[in-house]
């Protein structure tokens, strides 16, 4: 590693900073920016040797850059951190040596100032050290080579440009498809044409005045869509009485219109696309996500005032859709999409757009807009997953765009932080107020959840290749 990074023995001890010592140290979270701020990820290599990577937190750590000594590391499982934290009766790691059994790594080229703040084990308390107090702490260690920390402003997403979209999708082809398939996946970019029964759908859905009844003939010339329709219908989450045998009896009984074409027409593209066996920590979770964000979206367009709200299907479908650009780029980028869900392991406080850029040049939710624009989708549609991650988004269609902007941060794993920091300018936009969002959110939290599992089991079933 470079100037900056710097191997600490696991031996090392920081008994000096005990009890007194240690305790005077501690400032308040907030006095800390990111650039000060060190944080660390845990890895391990294949051979089952662990390390503590330690990085500012204004970066991202590039797993390449540390796998190019010949080891390759991988993150270890929020599992193993939570069993760490118990045995240390911490809630967060020290980037400190010593602390835990296994060296530390720490990467410093881009700690730009005077202070260093690492975690306490208090989440509301970080220690406060000099940049040469901290260097002393490390100061038998020997330096690396190369740095394996990157600014995320080198990654920043491209939010704002769309009409760059074609461009950076196909320099990303180019620039990582491997030579013997670069011409093939080059001209493929659109994956294969929009499937017979998704054209049908698209078609009935621009339509004036259709009837289930007509929904129903379309779902029954495709027999594999019909059979997922039957299933859904007669799931638990639904509670229909009796057995539903027919797929008119499910549309107009049970599923109603709108929520039948959105389920529909999103299985019938999602067929086109496999299911990544990989993902974070082995599993994606596509879609149990999927229906959560869809349900979420359409309980925030029912608390906006019946003449200011956005068409009801189409932001169900919008969140029913939002991450197609994930399964997207696992179809398009295979040899790397490995690489991507490791790093995504190792950064789990980096937002996946920024990793995604750095790796391949784009972000999902360009090459999903893009694949949706080549598709036919509407244009509402287009716009809602290209800038679902844009606060500031004011142009067409921007209801259904913002719509999935406060969908994602209420369905953040840190959600109560999240809204917080939500600008009154998208309720604003939106008229919706904070409250009714909220209220939207414990409204979710009340569903059933055993049920909602039994049904996001038969989407997964309905989509394995």
């Amino acid at each position: 590693m470079s100037q900056g990074a710097m191997n600490i023995k696991p031996n090392y001890s920081v008994a000096d900073l005990a009890g007194e010592a240690l305790e005077s140290r501690k400032v308040p979270r907030g006095h800390a920016n990111p650039n000060q701020l060190l944080r660390s990820t845990l890895l391990q290599a294949v051979d089952g040797f662990n390390l503590q990577a330690a990085y500012p937190a204004h970066c991202l750590l590039d797993l390449q850059k540390l796998n190019a000594g010949g080891t390759d590391w991988r993150a270890r499982s929020p599992d193993y951190r939570q069993s760490l934290l118990r045995d240390l009766k911490v809630e967060s790691l020290p980037a400190l040596p010593g602390i835990l059994p296994m060296p530390l790594c720490v990467d410093l080229r881009y700690l730009e100032t005077d202070w260093v703040f690492v975690e306490s084990g208090d989440p509301e308390f970080l220690l406060r050290f000099t940049r040469d107090e901290y260097a002393m702490l490390i100061a038998g260690a020997q330096a690396e080579e190369e740095e394996f920390s990157v600014p995320l402003t080198e990654a920043r997403p491209n939010l704002d440009f769309p009409q760059r979209d074609e461009r950076e999708i196909r320099f990303a082809v180019e620039a990582i498809t491997q030579q013997r398939v670069r011409a093939r996946l080059s001209e493929s970019i659109e994956i294969a044409p929009l499937p017979l029964s998704s054209q049908r759908l698209l078609k009935l859905q621009t339509q004036e005045d259709v009837s289930g009844t007509e929904l129903a003939r379309v779902i029954e010339m495709d027999p594999s869509l019909a059979s997922q329709v039957i299933s859904w219908a007669n799931s638990p989450y639904y509670g229909a009485p009796g057995s539903i045998r027919s797929i008119q009896d499910a549309v107009i009984r049970v599923l109603g219109f709108d929520l039948t074409m959105n389920l529909a027409l999103g299985l019938a593209m999602s067929k086109q696309i496999r299911l990544p066996k990989d993902g974070v920590h082995g599993h994606s979770h596509f879609w149990r996500d999927a229906l959560m964000r869809a349900l979420m979206v359409e309980k925030l367009v029912k608390k906006i005032k019946p003449l200011a709200r956005p068409y009801a299907g189409m932001a169900y479908l919008a969140g029913l859709l939002h991450n197609f650009g994930y399964l997207v780029l696992a179809e398009v980028f295979p040899p790397y999409f490995s690489l991507y869900c490791r790093n995504q392991e190792a950064n789990p406080h980096v937002p996946p757009m920024y990793l995604e850029r750095f790796l391949f040049g784009i972000t999902r939710e360009q090459i999903a807009s893009y694949l949706f624009n080549t598709w036919g989708l509407p244009n509402e549609m287009c716009i809602a997953i290209r800038q679902q991650h844009n606060p500031h988004y004011t142009g067409p269609h921007f209801k259904y765009s913002n719509l999935l902007y406060l969908a994602h941060q209420y369905m953040h794993p840190q959600w109560e932080q999240q809204v917080t920091r939500i600008s009154p300018a998208v309720y604003d936009r939106l008229e919706l107020s904070a409250e009714d969002a909220m209220a939207a959110r414990q409204e979710l939290d009340e569903m059933p959840n055993e049920a909602m599992e039994d049904f996001v089991r038969m989407l997964e079933s309905s989509t394995k290749r």
